[in-house]
């Protein structure tokens, strides 16, 4: 459950060091025989800083704890070592950092934050809701924030709710794109008013912007989630193939912006496959499992081809992939049984 929560909130949460690369207050005592001291670990937390803008957590890490051993009462350290577990996953590990900070005063709006963010992740919602109410007692303008209590929200299933944070979000900032994605999908998808979220969080953004990936990938869900809607029949042969190039169209453009966009190559294979082009279909489920293998989805999709082409040993290498990756997905457990059972007739 604890993995499962992470997967979902990664997108909000993860993102740079915000508010908390803003200089950190002084220590407790200032004395002519602490000065030294108080310019070395204000450089280690500097470099730290600087570390961990390129991406290298390790010496983040240790310039952290160099620091820490100088000046152990000052909370922003800690609250870095535990942003630093957080970035690995270790959310346990990073809760027990960012208390340490609390204790020794720290209150800033992004500590707060991140506590109700480790806490979101591990569904402790009233923890997770008390400590983003601190962050806005703060600054009520923070989107970020806005965004986390509406993902709080819709795990929970109050959608209603978490759509009113999001639209908060949007008041202070326009152009925030987790608040407007978060409200897209939910109209497209939780709430099935796929004309409200293309009018209000697709169209006026991608007009200024035809070329995103991300605006374009959305507007490819649009029409896959028009295909999708219609019923079975041969009167809406037209209006199908209609949606299912609109579809194709929105994803290539998506993928010609962002060569390495895997979860659009999926979507476009899907269309393909409603289509019944096998063969594209195949292509781009291969393509997205190249960019990245760790799909489940993708593996079953092209095992399902594999199996239709008639080449059973792929076919049940990506039904086992499917399953080593999600664990439980039962039409793949079913689609391996009957291979199996094709190989291995009852006598």
């Amino acid at each position: 459950m604890e993995r499962d929560g992470r997967r979902v909130v990664a997108a909000l949460l993860y993102f740079g060091l915000g508010l908390s690369c803003q200089s950190p207050r002084g220590p407790t005592v200032a004395t002519d025989t602490l000065r030294s001291d108080t310019t070395r670990w204000t450089d280690l937390l500097n470099q730290g800083l600087q570390a961990f803008a390129r991406g290298d957590t390790q010496e983040a890490l240790q310039a952290a704890e160099q620091a820490l051993r100088l000046n152990p009462e000052e909370p922003f350290l800690y609250e870095l070592r535990g942003y630093y577990h957080y970035t690995r996953g270790e959310d346990s590990m990073a809760l027990a950092y960012y208390r340490k900070a609390l204790e020794r005063g720290g209150n800033s709006p992004t500590l707060h934050y991140r506590v109700g963010s480790v806490y979101l992740i591990q569904r402790r919602w009233n923890e997770a809701r008390y400590h983003f109410m601190r962050s806005l007692s703060a600054d009520s303008s923070n989107g970020d924030v806005w965004v986390a209590l509406g993902l709080w929200a819709r795990l929970q299933g109050r959608l209603s709710e978490a759509a009113a944070y999001w639209k908060k979000a949007l008041t202070f900032d326009t152009t925030h794109d987790k608040a407007r994605t978060f409200l897209y999908d939910l109209y497209l998808n939780e709430l099935a008013q796929p004309e409200t979220a293309k009018a209000y969080y697709l169209d006026p953004y991608w007009r200024l912007n035809r070329f995103d990936p991300l605006l374009n990938f959305q507007l490819g869900n649009y029409f896959l989630k028009k295909l999708q809607s219609l019923p079975p029949g041969k009167d809406q042969a037209k209006a199908r193939a209609t949606y299912a190039f609109q579809a194709v169209q929105a994803y290539t453009q998506a993928i010609l912006a962002h060569p390495t966009y895997a979860q659009a190559y999926y979507n476009r294979g899907f269309v393909h496959f409603l289509m019944e082009k096998y063969g594209k279909a195949l292509d781009d489920f291969v393509r997205a499992l190249e960019l990245n293998p760790q799909d489940s989805r993708a593996h079953f999709m092209a095992g399902s081809l594999y199996e239709r082409q008639g080449d059973y040993d792929k076919a049940r290498y990506h039904y086992k992939r499917s399953l080593e990756i999600q664990g439980r997905f039962p039409e793949a457990e079913e689609a391996l049984r009957y291979l199996e059972s094709k190989s291995h007739p009852r006598s």
